[in-house]
């Protein structure tokens, strides 16, 4: 392999390409007019093991927590654009969006699932819970600088922000079902409710802490805030998941707080 072969200077060198191949990526992509994660995808297949073969990646440990911290970066940084007040007037046809609209794109896929690979009612599910939710962060790109109806939007930003916690769950618990057989299905209502309540609850809370925090601590350069409030997104996630909550729902919840605050070095 190229990496092995040349070791961390190839690395480094590999890693500059990418960089200058993204920022060229995010220019053609304004000019064709679809969003640049499309194109991403294509550079990463190319030079993956199915393409050239530059980089050989199967660490599912690393990938979970470069996705995981990637993810509540763009849920954090989405929050922050989206305010509080806009939120409420859609809350409803989003927060229905990313509930009922998970659970019937999964049934739909899993119906589907069942009839070609002729697997399992909770295997099949499975397979609906892992695509049943939008992509924040392709959601978040498409919508930046496009001409839509201010109301669409928020709901399509709220919508997307708040499903990944309901497609988390429904995977986790598929999962669970698959792996234990004795477990109920009705043993995950309350689950259901103990994760979406208190993430809201501790996204609410510490949303505030964090905002009364940066106004108050004097920083001697204000390029440290950004970096002060992307740390308040990671203790938000880390404090929620640790309680057995949504993790996610909690670092958007903080970042609509936040992003509706009166902040210094705003």
């Amino acid at each position: 392999m190229f990496l092995e072969a040349f070791g961390n200077d190839a690395f480094v060198l590999l890693a500059a390409l990418l960089l200058i191949v993204g920022v060229i990526v995010v220019k053609f992509s304004h000019k064709l007019g679809f969003p640049a994660l499309v194109l991403f995808i294509l550079v990463g297949m190319m030079i993956g093991s199915d393409g050239l073969g530059l980089v050989y990646f199967d660490n599912a440990e690393i990938a979970q927590l470069i996705g995981i911290l990637a993810l509540v970066i763009i849920l954090f940084e989405g929050g922050l654009q989206t305010k509080f007040s806009t939120v409420r007037s859609v809350a409803l046809p989003s927060l229905s969006l990313a509930t009922l609209g998970v659970v019937i794109t999964s049934s739909v896929v899993a119906l589907a699932a069942m009839l070609v690979f002729d697997v399992t009612w909770y295997e099949a599910f499975l397979f609906g819970a892992i695509v049943g939710s939008t992509d924040a962060a392709a959601v978040f790109a498409a919508l930046k600088e496009r001409n839509i109806k201010a109301k669409m939007g928020a709901t399509l930003e709220a919508e997307s922000g708040t499903n990944d916690p309901m497609a988390v769950f429904l995977t986790l618990s598929f999962i669970q079902l698959i792996i234990n057989e004795n477990t109920s299905i009705w043993v995950l209502v309350p689950n259901f409710f103990w994760q979406m309540g208190a993430g809201l609850v501790l996204g609410l809370l510490l949303g505030k802490i964090a905002s009364a925090s940066i106004n108050r601590i004097n920083l001697e350069s204000s390029g440290l805030y950004p970096i002060f409030s992307v740390a308040f997104a990671l203790l938000t996630y880390s404090i929620t998941a640790f309680i057995g909550g949504s993790g996610f729902l909690a670092v958007y919840v903080a970042a609509l707080v936040i992003g509706s605050s009166e902040l210094t070095y705003r």
